[in-house]
Parts: C-alpha cells; sequence; structure tokens
C-alpha cells in the first residue's frame, strides 16, 4: 500500500456540477460504473479500494472558476469533501483537500 496518495484536479475549466463530476472522477480514477451525480461522487471519494493508501491529498487547482459560475453547486462538492474528510478521520486515514485559487 503506497502511502501517499495525490490527486490533482485541474480546474481550468470546471465551470459546471457536470464537468466538476467528469474532472474530479477521472483525476481521482473512479471507477467506470461512477454515476455522474452528488451521491455517487460521496460513494466513491468515501472508497477508493482502487487505489488505497494511509493518506489521501487532493489537490484542486482553479477552484474559484467553479465556486464563481455555480456556488450553490460548488458548495455542494466542499460539502461532500468535508464529509468524506470525517469519514476517513474516522477510520484513521488522513484525507487531505486543498484548493487553489488564481
Amino acid at each position: 500500500m503506497d502511502m501517499y496518495q495525490v490527486f490533482y484536479i485541474d480546474g481550468k475549466k470546471i465551470n459546471s456540477k457536470e464537468t466538476f463530476l467528469s474532472k474530479a472522477a477521472e483525476a481521482m480514477q473512479f471507477p467506470t460504473y461512477f454515476g455522474a451525480n452528488w451521491d455517487a461522487f460521496d460513494e466513491c471519494i468515501t472508497d477508493l479500494t482502487w487505489c488505497p493508501a494511509e493518506r489521501y491529498v487532493i489537490l484542486y487547482d482553479h477552484a474559484d472558476i467553479f465556486a464563481q459560475a455555480e456556488p450553490t453547486q460548488y458548495q455542494i462538492a466542499l460539502d461532500i469533501f468535508n464529509s468524506a474528510k470525517e469519514y476517513w478521520q474516522d477510520n484513521n486515514i488522513t484525507l487531505i483537500f486543498l484548493t487553489i485559487n488564481k
């Protein structure tokens, strides 16, 4: 098992829920059965059995583009990241989520 698993989400072209889910799924190597909706995103981000690690780091670059384009959907994404962080913490695994704005 790798100690760290780092995922990089390039947000330059993320301006909607659909593009966010697509790019995040690609970056985090979600399985092909990923349903491309918030529930499926929540399920996958609290699973990650396809890339086991002791620590997960998610870097979301240019997060401000999605935040400005669809603030409500962006907030849902943040809420899911935060609940996933708590989920992993309860399982003694660290998940670090960083947003990078321009």
